[in-house]
């Protein structure tokens, strides 16, 4: 991989990168489906450990067509939309105060490129937590999330000539953050501080990514 100052575009994951929230999100999960039992929220978090980087309109989804029909769940006042109120209320007070990865804004100060964030996260929440912890101005590419799925946000943003491939790094910290960005033939890292992807440096090597702890070792 060329040098990280090469690179014309530079894209982030949003959390366990930009923000050390991803405990945060897994508690969230647990929390919101508590009520209808230790095992539902075992089974919810579980899934959502494992596919870290999609959406919590998937996430929820897979949760009440699977998850609440295998265990016999009562179905009514039970969906997706009510799961999700639940739960952006649950995080996004959170989300304005946990920590924030001040290596890489403090980067920010001396790189030509045009910074975006791609995110798992509801775009919508995570321009009003960006806008609220004033990081806004950082991400002048433009802040994106869901309920598009970051394989459909890249292709978007490649149709809409807002990136060239080739002249792009994403970094995150899931398997489906390497993926997504494998998909669109855009460079890729992996950053483990914050990271739950707990197969990330197998998964890294068996893949040949490039793995690093800390951003700073990447520059």
């Amino acid at each position: 991989m060329k040098k990280i100052s090469e690179f014309k575009n530079l894209i982030f994951d949003c959390d366990g990168i930009i923000l050390n929230s991803n405990k945060i999100k897994s508690q969230a999960f647990i929390d919101v489906v508590s009520c209808y039992g230790e095992e539902a929220s075992s089974e919810l978090v579980k899934y959502h450990r494992s596919n870290g980087g999609i959406s919590r309109y998937e996430k929820f989804g897979y949760f009440c067509d699977k998850i609440a029909k295998d265990l016999n769940l009562n179905l009514t006042n039970l969906s997706v939309s009510y799961l999700l109120e639940k739960y952006s209320f649950e995080v996004k007070k959170k989300l304005e105060e946990c920590e924030i990865a001040q290596d890489i804004l403090d980067f920010r100060k001396s790189s030509n490129a045009e910074w975006y964030i791609v995110s798992g996260s509801d775009q919508k929440e995570l321009i009003e937590v960006f806008k609220k912890r004033k990081l806004i101005k950082s991400f002048d590419g433009g802040i994106y999330g869901s309920p598009s799925s970051k394989d459909e946000i890249f292709k978007n943003m490649i149709k809409q000539k807002k990136i060239i491939p080739s002249d792009s790094l994403y970094i995150g910290d899931s398997r489906y953050d390497y993926l997504s960005a494998r998909n669109n033939n855009i460079d890729f890292v992996f950053l483990t501080k914050w990271s739950e992807f707990h197969e990330i440096n197998s998964f890294a090597i068996d893949n040949n990514v490039e793995i690093y702890k800390e951003f700073l070792e990447i520059i």
